[in-house]
């Protein structure tokens, strides 16, 4: 169902400050009767009240909030009426870190905040907002996955996941190579949660680099790669422009513009194009995994992870075409089976399996190159 086709969206706003809840409040009823606010609250014990009475169809969640935080608010109601919810939150500092840390928790997407004077600035993101609630109503909640990595309120690792992952990031100090074989990775709603699940089982391997493409506001993918950084027995990072991919990497493309794989093997590296947007997306998986195949072959693999839309299933088929192994994302883990639903009904995925099946099946093909 697209989301012009879906009845009036009940929206439930969450912020601290009167004059925001106002200001989003009037823009959503610029839509006249596709979105309706039925209410607003100023904190999280609040907005968990409100949700349980009120079942919305979606809630934008400020993340700093007196009483119950948004971090919180969001865990409670994940837990007990799970509900598409929207992060708004500064761009920067510790806003991006408590941004991902909610995707993780369960929030299908984030809006970055209007900086400066809101009342002028907040027209900016009238358009993005209203998108992205038309899409939230489409997704399916969930509780969290029993791999979820917990964290404290502030996102930083607990005492006791720090202590069992001590093994898992001594491998960080290995030596790398440069990367023979190349794992694309394409996610969109529901990613940073799909990917914090995959990258906490993958295992360190010295030929063979990751690259990933997930959708998301510009100014978080910085946060997102320290994020799955903490979690990973992988070095991941924010791609640079001329980064040479070394084996046991991982590289998150920047928001706002295509990243592209250039090279060979053994000497592949990062590079960036100011194209227009791909089926609507910057960067674009298509872009990149295509970039991929080309110049990686057989030693490609390409992975579609949960999200809206067709973004992967052109650089899957491109992938497969070389003779790559293609993998998606089952419809039951996903938040949004639409990127790996296209790609699966375009006959060009391999393996279509949960993420910790899909975690075992890249390393065994990994052990397997590392002895070749």
């Amino acid at each position: 169902m697209s989301p012009e086709n879906k009845k009036t969206i009940h929206v439930l706003i969450v912020d601290d400050s009167y004059f925001m809840r106002k200001i989003l409040q009037d823009l959503l009823s610029e839509t006249i009767g596709m979105i309706t606010v039925v209410d607003t609250a100023q904190n999280g014990i609040e907005a968990l009240e409100k949700t349980k009475k009120m079942k919305p169809d979606v809630i934008t969640m400020d993340v700093e909030m007196p009483q119950m935080d948004g971090l919180a608010a969001l865990e409670k109601i994940m837990e007990e009426c799970p509900t598409p919810v929207l992060m708004l939150s500064s761009h920067t500092g510790q806003g991006t870190e408590a941004t991902i840390r909610a995707l993780e928790l369960g929030a299908v997407d984030c809006i970055a905040k209007p900086a400066g004077r809101v009342l002028e600035n907040v027209r900016v993101i009238q358009e993005e907002l209203i998108e992205k609630i038309k899409l939230a109503s489409l997704c399916r909640p969930k509780f969290r996955p029993e791999n979820t990595i917990k964290s404290n309120s502030n996102g930083s690792l607990s005492k006791e996941l720090r202590k069992s992952t001590v093994s898992k990031i001594t491998k960080k100090t290995e030596k790398n190579l440069k990367a023979i074989y190349v794992v694309a990775v394409a996610s969109s709603t529901g990613g940073p949660r799909a990917l914090n699940d995959l990258f906490s089982r993958i295992n360190w391997s010295p030929l063979t680099a990751f690259v990933i493409v997930q959708h998301i506001s510009i100014g978080f993918t910085q946060a997102l790669a320290r994020r799955l950084n903490e979690v990973s027995q992988l070095n991941v990072m924010e791609a640079e422009k001329g980064s040479c991919l070394m084996g046991g990497c991982a590289y998150v493309a920047p928001g706002g513009i295509h990243s592209i794989l250039e090279g060979k093997p053994g000497s592949y590296r990062i590079d960036f194009s100011d194209l227009p947007p791909r089926l609507g997306v910057k960067p674009s998986a298509d872009i990149m995994m295509s970039s991929a195949a080309k110049i990686a072959g057989s030693k490609c693999m390409g992975v579609v992870l949960t999200g809206m839309g067709r973004d992967g299933t052109l650089g899957l088929q491109d992938i497969k075409g070389m003779g790559g192994k293609t993998f998606a994302q089952n419809p039951e883990s996903c938040v949004v089976y639409g990127m790996p639903k296209s790609a699966f009904d375009a006959g060009v995925v391999d393996r279509q399996l949960p993420l910790d099946k899909m975690a075992h099946e890249l390393n065994e093909i990994m052990i397997r190159t590392k002895e070749s």
